[in-house]
């Protein structure tokens, strides 16, 4: 791994519920172009502190490596917590630090966690749903209760059910939340329209206190909808490009402002290269933004169906609309 900085890095995480607000973008995991198998590949440290190092001068409130959009179910062990060391070291106490550390397996979920602590420090932890072995809600409160007892991490729970196909229930995250360890919630549902997951998500921060839990967006095209809520932020993938990182910040400020219009106008702005971050499942765009390799099984867009258009729509939209990434494309 590369030595990122000399000496003692400072350490900054999340510590309380009130302290996850604002723009959290889970940071892509670039690899080098050295194994053609795409088995192998090592991570590129030199493109990862570019950027991190633009995400904080667009001003993110904090980053996320490893989670999904970071290849968390494709890297290495070792490399999972090589990339969560590397970040804090390189970050050096510059923003907070969540770490990636979900399973389905409620017993790698402690190893992982408590693997963190040994490596990077005790860093808050973002960890998914149980997905595919689609434990009901008592084995779900079990987990969860289970990361919090057997670690300490302060722990952040990731409700995606359309990728788990685990949903967590109101009545059940507001029972987690009473839990001094359970302190935030990102939220994968579509809470923009009338329905049982936006009902849940505002009896959720309706039932619980800010003290208590944070519940931010896990849905980019979501932020304006879930501040609308009582939400208090969001953990991005789209948000490792620096422009729309400094998007989704002023939504928050004209939101918290009072200017509404402003918040929902500047959300809707960000349509387009939020549908070309998800054209083909998060995170493989993100490959092709950052002229990166992915691990199999994820290919990137072009060689998908139809994806040498999608291919071509994303270098438009950096030529257009994230000039901070024309660097990784040999231009700018």
């Amino acid at each position: 791994m590369v030595n990122s900085r000399s000496g003692a890095a400072k350490r900054k995480s999340i510590s309380s519920a009130r302290e996850l607000t604002g723009v959290f973008p889970a940071v892509f995991t670039p690899l080098n172009a050295d194994d053609p198998a795409r088995l192998r590949n090592t991570i590129d440290y030199a493109k990862a502190k570019i950027i991190i190092d633009d995400l904080i001068a667009a001003g993110v409130d904090g980053l996320v490596p490893v989670g999904t959009t970071g290849q968390s179910p494709t890297v290495s062990t070792k490399q999972h917590l090589d990339m969560i060391k590397f970040t804090v070291d390189y970050v050096d106490g510059r923003v907070p630090i969540i770490a990636g550390a979900g399973s389905n397996c409620t017993r790698e979920s402690v190893d992982m966690i408590q693997a963190i602590h040994r490596e990077a420090g005790e860093l808050a932890c973002l960890c998914v749903t149980g997905y595919y072995n689609n434990p009901p809600q008592e084995g779900l409160v079990a987990h969860y209760e289970t990361l919090a007892r057997e670690t300490g991490a302060k722990i952040i729970i990731y409700n995606v059910p359309g990728r788990t196909a685990s949903y967590l229930e109101a009545d059940t995250l507001i029972h987690l939340a009473r839990n001094a360890n359970i302190i935030g919630l990102k939220q994968s549902v579509d809470f923009k329209n009338p329905g049982k997951p936006q009902d849940d998500t505002r009896a959720v921060i309706q039932g619980v206190s800010s003290d208590e839990l944070s519940v931010v967006s896990g849905e980019d095209d979501s932020l304006f909808a879930i501040l609308a809520l009582g939400g208090s932020g969001i953990i991005t993938a789209s948000g490792n490009i620096p422009e729309v990182a400094k998007a989704y910040g002023a939504i928050i400020k004209a939101y918290r402002d009072g200017d509404h219009k402003m918040a929902e106008s500047l959300q809707a702005g960000l349509d387009p290269i939020i549908k070309a971050v998800f054209c083909r499942k998060n995170p493989v765009p993100l490959g092709t933004f950052f002229n990166s390799p992915l691990y199999l099984p994820l290919v990137p867009v072009r060689e998908t169906k139809g994806g040498e258009e999608a291919h071509a729509r994303i270098l438009e939209l950096i030529s257009t609309s994230a000039p901070s990434l024309k660097k990784y494309h040999g231009k700018g």
